[in-house]
């Protein structure tokens, strides 16, 4: 009877998952592990920055903490369709703006179409991205998450900005405070 339940304990193995929010922007849905989001909310009343590039709205206030927004159907070149204004939401994450003075948290704002669900898509799962979808306006893509039938694409959101639009965030932070 022990050397039973010393065989089943044996062949358990723990698979390595990774945990996403996914969501919608445009037709495509998109991943982003968990650990980088704060929260999702309700679209806030946006402040336009002078001279950002298209894909950032401007900031928010957010309980007292003034954080810079992205809209992701710009930011992937896709058409602009506000079809839904219930279903829209922000997720406010982390580690996408380098930490400075100003800005402590490194919070930023992503304007998505719909936020799904949290998953967890065992590593195995998880192809890198392929040639054609990596670049230089791209790089932000990290790999490819099998999901059943779906096909979930990966988001860093460390390589959302590149060094060009997170100096211009800066700069514009600076002039605001």
């Amino acid at each position: 009877m022990k050397s039973i339940l010393a065989k089943e304990k044996k062949s358990t193995v723990v698979e390595e998952t990774v945990q996403l929010v996914t969501f919608q922007a445009g037709a495509e849905e998109y991943g982003l592990d968990i650990n980088h989001i704060t929260e999702v909310v309700r679209p806030q009343k946006i402040t336009a920055l002078p001279r950002m590039p298209q894909f950032i709205e401007g900031v928010i206030n957010l309980r007292g903490t003034i954080i810079p927004v992205v809209d992701l159907r710009k930011r992937f070149g896709l058409a602009e369709v506000r079809d839904n204004l219930r279903k829209m939401r922000m997720m406010i994450t982390k580690g996408a703006v380098p930490i400075s003075p100003g800005n402590r948290q490194e919070l930023l704002g992503l304007v998505v179409d719909v936020v799904k669900e949290v998953i967890h898509v065992p590593k195995k799962d998880i192809e890198p991205a392929p040639e054609a979808a990596t670049g230089t306006q791209a790089d932000f893509i990290t790999g490819m998450g099998k999901v059943g039938e779906r096909l979930i694409i990966l988001i860093d959101i460390a390589r959302i900005l590149n060094q060009q639009e997170r100096s211009a965030l800066a700069e514009a932070e600076h002039v605001a405070s």
